[in-house]
């Protein structure tokens, strides 16, 4: 059928094949989430969540685009005719997910320098109660200076927190982290990203870049596993 053939390859040519539309989406079971266009990638936040992922898009199969967190795993897939899948731990091959609406806005919340220092506190108290760690968390006092440098590095101390706590899950990280690391050291850098100097963690965050200048939780506990050579799983 010349015409429905014609029609496909037209569609499929369209610049808006696979063009995932901003909004709320829901993949069901209470999978609520939120997905809008950010600095030419995404972000993505689950509902009742705090973190906001950055996603790449690149080309999937048949005109559609696939979403990957900034680890390279799948997280949302857009078929040509815009339908979206959503990736989990629980449902590997998918769920589909549907527009609820608009989407809110995700804008990381202005922080004092109080409270940041506060938090630096705190996430050392947490660890020690709960995982009986001894972490002391400092921060370079040039990011405090700046509102829109401390409100990134408090969602960087975030995702680092949700980081660790990914990887002490299994004994493995939980010994290596306590052998090898006594202090988180949150620094302004070129780039985002984890090192290891001595027994400090540091945590390098890029203001200029917005969400794109910090790593996300998962992030955090690959490349902490990596650096402390233990398994991310």
């Amino acid at each position: 059928m010349p015409g429905v053939t014609d029609a496909m390859a037209a569609r499929l040519s369209s610049e808006r094949a696979g063009t995932l539309e901003a909004g709320l989406y829901s993949a069901g079971e209470g999978r609520e989430f939120t997905v809008i266009p950010y600095r030419g990638k995404f972000l993505l936040r689950f509902a009742g969540a705090a973190e906001s992922f950055v996603l790449s898009v690149d080309p999937g199969s048949l005109g559609g685009k696939l979403l990957k967190y900034d680890t390279g795993a799948a997280a949302l897939s857009v078929s040509v005719w815009g339908g979206v899948t959503l990736y989990v731990a629980e449902a590997p091959n998918g769920l589909p997910a549907t527009r609820q609406g608009a989407a809110p806005a995700l804008s990381p919340a202005p922080v004092s320098t109080t409270e940041l220092r506060s938090a630096l506190s705190d996430e050392a108290a947490h660890f020690s109660y709960s995982g009986n760690l001894v972490l002391h968390f400092v921060i370079d006092p040039a990011i405090l200076s700046n509102p829109e440098t401390r409100a990134l590095a408090f969602d960087a101390l975030a995702n680092t927190q949700l980081g660790i706590e990914r990887l002490i899950a299994s004994t493995e990280g939980k010994r290596a982290l306590g052998r090898r690391i006594s202090t988180v050291k949150l620094e302004r850098g070129v780039k985002p990203g984890l090192a290891l100097s001595g027994r400090n963690l540091v945590v390098r965050i890029a203001p200029p870049d917005g969400y794109l200048g910090r790593v996300s939780s998962h992030a955090v506990a690959a490349q902490l596993a990596k650096l402390l050579a233990v398994s991310s799983e």
